[in-house]
């Protein structure tokens, strides 16, 4: 069997791989074609002769489109891997020589302060400057989604509810509390009790709020009086500073704000609802090198950092 394999592997046309691996991702023949700008017979026979070659059928095709057999399903995800390994060779040649390179794919949820994370980037980069940063500001629920269907290397948000198939490691603890700009009655106020705010307006975030700042709200029935509604942390803090009514904001986002007297905390940090921020991976896919990298480069400083670190009292 080890000679059949050699000879099998001496012998075969690996262009014929390179053309399945088209054909499967365009999900057919025509669309493939038109793809790689080739004309469809010749990507036929392509595929004929890789049939012939592994000796078995690899599709079905028809009035009923285009569908892969067992095989040709074992065959697609096999040719998947071999593609990404021609994809890395720039990479792995780089990085031999000490120059590493490639795509860095990153998804975040919006405005994350973390130095933490901050500093991993900038290490990362000085010692990779080749690597270019790819960076989406999403949603926490597509953070997990992007990873789930390999279309990033890490993820940094929330997670209350954890996937089995991702891994997650916990990078820093975020406190969101209400804050009020400098023309609402509240400003320079301190309120002990959640419940006394009941009745006051809120910028509401939607659906990029936190499982925990819902619960939190909920609770102590805050937000049933909607002042303003936005998917933007950024125009909830300006509505929130124009006094338009009271928005929960996380700490370190609204820290400079305070500072400079736009923004005034409302409840003290031991009262306010608490959101651990992970990053996230998905084990099962693509390990991408430069992802590699930086997983190491922020791992070795989320061990070494308390996680207060990225707090703001």
């Amino acid at each position: 069997m080890l000679q059949d394999n050699d000879n099998f592997t001496r012998n075969l046309d690996w262009n014929l791989l390179k053309v399945f691996n088209e054909i499967v991702r365009a999900r057919g023949i025509t669309r493939a074609a038109s793809a790689v700008s080739r004309k469809q017979p010749a990507l036929s026979l392509a595929l004929r002769r890789l049939e012939v070659r592994m000796s078995t059928l690899l599709c079905k095709r028809g009035a009923g489109g285009f569908e892969l057999t067992n095989e040709g399903a074992a065959v697609a995800e096999a040719c998947g891997q071999v593609m990404e390994i021609v994809r890395e060779l720039p990479n792995i040649v780089a990085e031999a020589s000490g120059q590493a390179r490639g795509k860095l794919r990153m998804n975040l949820i919006s405005n994350l302060i973390c130095p933490t994370l901050d500093d991993a980037i900038a290490a990362f980069h000085h010692k990779f400057p080749r690597v270019e940063f790819i960076v989406s500001v999403v949603p926490w629920a597509q953070v997990v989604n992007a990873l789930l269907r390999d279309e990033i290397d890490i993820g940094i948000g929330p997670s209350r509810r954890r996937r089995s198939e991702l891994t997650y490691q916990l990078l820093f603890t975020e406190v969101h509390r209400p804050y009020c700009g400098p023309t609402h009655p509240l400003f320079g106020k301190h309120v002990d009790d959640p419940r006394d705010l009941r009745d006051e307006g809120f910028v509401l975030t939607g659906a990029d709020e936190p499982d925990e700042l819902t619960d939190f709200r909920v609770r102590y029935s805050l937000g049933t009086r909607v002042a303003g509604l936005t998917e933007h942390l950024e125009e909830a803090r300006r509505l929130t500073m124009l006094g338009v009514g009271l928005c929960f904001l996380p700490d370190g986002y609204a820290a400079p704000d305070v500072a400079a007297r736009r923004l005034w905390p409302l409840l003290p940090v031991d009262g306010a609802p608490q959101m651990d921020v992970f990053m996230i991976e998905n084990p099962n896919a693509s390990r991408r090198r430069a992802g590699l990298g930086f997983r190491e480069e922020l791992l070795k400083r989320s061990w070494s950092t308390p996680v207060s670190r990225c707090l703001v009292e």
